[in-house]
C-alpha cells in the first residue's frame, strides 16, 4: 500500500512530511513517531500490516530525517522542545490527524518518549499513548556495576564528540543518526540524571508525567538489549500507577521487530486498545 504524503508547515518555517495509510473510521487513528535516527520508511511493513487490521495510520518523519530535512544542523539546532511544542502540534493540526475522531499516539524508543512528554504537557491531546521499546537512557537501568560504567562512558563519549563537532555524526558512528547538538544535550541530560529537562523549556516534565490521566501502555520488547526491562521499569516509576505494561515476544531486537515481526506487536497493542474501547 502506497501512503498519501502530507507536507506539514511548522511555525518556525520547516516542512515536515507525514505518511497517511487508510482513512479515519470508527476505531481510533494511530499517529506514529519513529525512534531516534530511524527514517519513517523503515516502518512501512508495520504500517501496512496495521492498516490491514482496519486502522488509520499516520506516520511522522521527525525533524532532521530524510523526508523532513534540516539544511545545517549546526546552525539550525533543535531539541526535544521543538519536537514536542512545535512539530507535534503542527502535525495534529493537519487534516490527516485533525479529521480523526480519536487518536492514539504511538512511539518507538525516542518516539515513545516524545509521545509521553507531549501528552503530559498537553501540547497535543491524544486519547491514549502507547510506547514500544521505550525506557530511560539512564545508567540506573543497567543492573551491573560494569554495565553502568559502560553506559556512563558511552554517554560521555557522545557528549564529547557532539561538543567538539557541533553535532552528533551518528550516521558514521552507528548510533542515532546525524543529530543536532541541542537534541543530544536533551538526550544526555536524561541519560545522566534519569529525569527530563528540555533545553529552552521551563516545564517540569517529571511532575507532568506523574500527573498523566490518559491511558498509557508501556510495551517492552523481549530480548531488547538497548532498552532492557530495567530501563522500562525506571520510566514506569515516573508515571502514575494506572499505567499498563506489556512484554511483547517479537523478534528479540530493538529495531528488527518492525520489519520482521510486526504482528505480535500489533496483536498486543490492539488487545489493549480494545479494552479501552479505542
Amino acid at each position: 500500500m502506497e501512503p498519501r504524503l502530507h507536507a506539514v508547515a511548522t511555525p518556525d518555517g520547516l516542512t515536515l512530511t507525514v505518511e497517511e495509510y487508510g482513512a479515519p473510521g470508527t476505531a481510533a487513528s494511530i499517529v506514529f513517531l519513529p525512534a531516534l535516527g530511524v527514517p519513517l520508511a523503515y516502518y512501512g511493513k508495520l504500517f501496512a500490516a496495521w492498516t490491514a487490521r482496519g486502522r488509520h495510520v499516520v506516520g511522522v518523519e521527525l525533524r532532521g530525517m530524510p523526508q523532513s530535512p534540516v539544511g545545517n544542523l549546526r546552525k539550525e539546532s533543535f531539541g526535544y522542545a521543538h519536537l514536542v511544542r512545535v512539530d507535534l502540534p503542527a502535525v495534529f493540526a493537519d487534516p490527516a490527524v485533525a479529521s480523526a475522531g480519536r487518536v492514539v499516539l504511538v512511539g518507538h524508543s525516542l518516539g515513545g518518549q516524545l509521545a509521553l512528554l507531549s501528552g503530559a504537557a498537553g501540547t497535543v491531546r491524544p486519547d491514549a499513548v502507547v510506547t514500544l521499546g521505550t525506557g530511560t537512557s539512564s545508567t540506573a537501568a543497567r543492573r551491573s556495576t560494569l554495565g553502568r560504567a559502560r553506559r556512563a562512558a558511552g554517554v560521555r563519549f557522545v557528549g564529547a564528540v557532539t561538543c567538539s563537532l557541533g553535532y552528533w555524526p551518528g550516521h558514521r558512528l552507528g548510533f542515532a543518526g546525524r543529530q543536532p547538538r541541542t537534541l543530544i544535550t536533551d538526550w544526555a541530560y536524561e541519560a545522566r540524571h534519569g529525569r527530563y529537562r528540555l533545553h529552552g523549556d521551563r516545564t517540569d516534565y517529571e511532575a507532568a508525567l506523574a500527573r498523566m490521566e490518559i491511558p498509557v501502555l508501556l510495551a517492552g520488547i523481549a530480548g531488547d538489549r538497548m532498552i532492557p526491562t530495567a530501563a522500562v521499569d525506571h520510566l514506569a516509576r515516573r508515571l502514575p500507577p494506572h499505567v499498563d505494561r506489556a512484554r511483547i515476544e517479537a523478534v528479540p531486537d530493538h529495531f528488527l521487530w518492525a520489519r520482521r515481526a510486526p504482528g505480535p506487536v500489533i496483536d498486543d497493542v490492539e488487545a489493549w486498545l480494545a479494552r479501552h474501547q479505542l
